[in-house]
């Protein structure tokens, strides 16, 4: 308070000047018809400008909260698909929601930052360990997958983009035929299956899932269409060029996926 009052006395020529412009403006405006004119012309000018841009502001505002509230209605969606749920019952009746345990939470992040184009593609999203983001936690974007965490912060995590030489997923057809999806670091549009069996028959615009085995996503989500089969002679395999569903460089809303059983299957997995 002191030191405000210092301010004002060290200041008060210049205070006691704006005081006068202001009271002669004042004057000016309400005892001169011309300059009441144009005061009232310049106020509404102006007036109208200035509240127009608050008014984009203000948009701009309310779509950020929409978005927001649009990927939380998402990530609660994908909470529900089937192959998210765990299977309770041998029954052979129509499938319910009953009967389904939870496996698979879905947390909606944000894309902050990523790698330039390149073999080795990254990103970082706006969710950590506070929010129970884990390494080996599988990520989803619109329409196909994102990555894999790597390494986690409180608030931030590093994902490996699936267009990264390193990426491994487990990825089949419908018949419960699988390989694994990998990238060569060419194509950002298509990704290759190998370790396909020879004998399986695949058909061009045949349909790419997840497969679940990995525990990093889950049973059923698609990946992309087949473009094409080339065999492997002597090695009983092929391998198969995808087509991915969606872009993951142009992605900026993602998903984390999070599996409920993976303590448990970790510990089974230890069993020797």
């Amino acid at each position: 308070m002191g030191r405000l009052l210092r301010i004002i006395l060290n200041s008060g020529g210049l205070f006691t000047f704006l005081l006068l412009e202001l009271a002669s403006v004042y004057l000016i405006v309400h005892h001169n018809d011309a300059q009441r004119a144009i005061w009232a012309e310049t106020k509404s000018v102006y007036g109208s400008y200035l509240t127009q841009q608050l008014n984009k502001k203000l948009a701009f505002l309310n779509v950020a909260r929409e978005n927001e509230i649009l990927r939380r209605e998402n990530a609660a969606l994908l909470a529900r698909i089937p192959g998210s749920g765990y299977h309770t019952t041998v029954d052979t009746l129509p499938v319910r929601d009953s009967v389904y345990q939870q496996r698979f939470t879905y947390l909606a992040s944000r894309v902050v930052n990523k790698s330039p184009y390149g073999p080795y593609n990254t990103l970082i999203i706006d969710r950590g360990s506070n929010l129970q983001v884990e390494r080996g936690q599988g990520v989803l974007a619109d329409g196909g997958l994102l990555g894999v965490v790597s390494e986690v912060t409180p608030r931030h995590a590093r994902v490996i983009s699936i267009l990264h030489l390193d990426t491994r997923i487990s990825a089949g057809l419908d018949n419960n035929s699988f390989g694994t999806l990998r990238w060569d670091g060419r194509d950002p549009r298509r990704v290759t299956i190998t370790d396909m069996p020879d004998y399986v028959p695949v058909a061009p615009n045949d349909t790419i899932y997840t497969t679940g085995y990995s525990n990093v996503f889950p049973t059923g989500l698609p990946i992309g269409t087949v473009e094409s089969s080339t065999p492997l002679p002597g090695t009983g395999s092929q391998d198969l060029t995808v087509v991915l569903l969606n872009d993951p460089l142009q992605a900026t809303n993602g998903y984390i996926v999070r599996d409920l059983f993976k303590e448990e299957l970790e510990r089974l997995n230890t069993v020797r």
